[in-house]
């Protein structure tokens, strides 16, 4: 279980040049950092509540960072950074089933010619793993990517170079709502589709898991997402 910091409440007004966005808190306009490279298609909507952290780090540009939307009475938390912090605690916690007793756990990776998210240790194999956090929704599906990810692609490509080596390979997607289903947007992004079904025929792991955020306490913890459906 992840513990954030205190946590403040808004009104979304817009998202700009990608990074910023602006929203309404006790009567005035602040501007905060929104981590989320993707289109966030499904969530950004003015006038939707908003939580905001806040940095006590006198360096930072911004003070502010957009943490997640309230949508469908459900916070869906949008800082894509933050999910690997969540993830970490939530595999050292148990709570992803297929991980649990990982007895050594390292973050940043590096691996080949880029990083993945963690190395890990469990019943003397090794593994590598990488996380993806998941906001795209409709009816009956939580759906990644929400844009064309070239890096995306990338990261698989590493994940099936390290099963050759004979690691075991994850793809942890982290959904953000509660659906019963979860699939690859190939409407998106059909490349990156083509690639991870290619790589789980080759024994790519994947994993889903949904967040459960306690406002309350301002935690989060990791519970089973939905089940994974290879498009056809």
């Amino acid at each position: 279980m992840y513990k954030y910091p205190k946590l403040l409440r808004g009104k979304f007004i817009k998202r700009y040049k990608r990074f910023f966005a602006d929203v309404l808190m006790d009567g005035e306009v602040v501007t905060a950092h929104n981590p989320n490279t993707g289109t966030m298609k499904c969530i950004i909507e003015e006038g939707r509540d908003v939580l905001l952290s806040v940095s006590d780090n006198p360096n930072r540009k911004l003070k502010y960072t957009l943490e997640g939307f309230l949508v469908e009475d459900k916070w869906v938390l949008t800082n894509t950074i933050l999910m690997n912090t969540v993830a970490r605690r939530g595999i050292l916690d148990g709570e992803v089933a297929e991980l649990q007793t990982v007895t050594a756990l390292k973050s940043e990776y590096k691996y080949g010619d880029g990083r993945l998210d963690f190395y890990g240790e469990k019943g003397g194999r090794r593994f590598l793993a990488e996380v993806k956090n998941a906001t795209l929704f409709d009816e009956k599906f939580c759906m990644f990517p929400d844009a064309v990810t070239e890096r995306g692609r990338k990261h698989i490509g590493l994940l099936l170079e390290a099963m050759a080596e004979g690691y075991d390979p994850y793809m942890i997607y982290v959904c953000q709502v509660d659906r019963p289903f979860f699939r690859i947007a190939s409407e998106i992004d059909n490349e990156y589709d083509k690639a991870l079904n290619d790589a789980v025929g080759q024994g790519l792991n994947v994993i889903t898991v949904m967040t459960d955020f306690d406002m309350e306490n301002e935690t989060v913890r990791l519970v089973r997402g939905g089940e994974f459906k290879a498009n056809r």
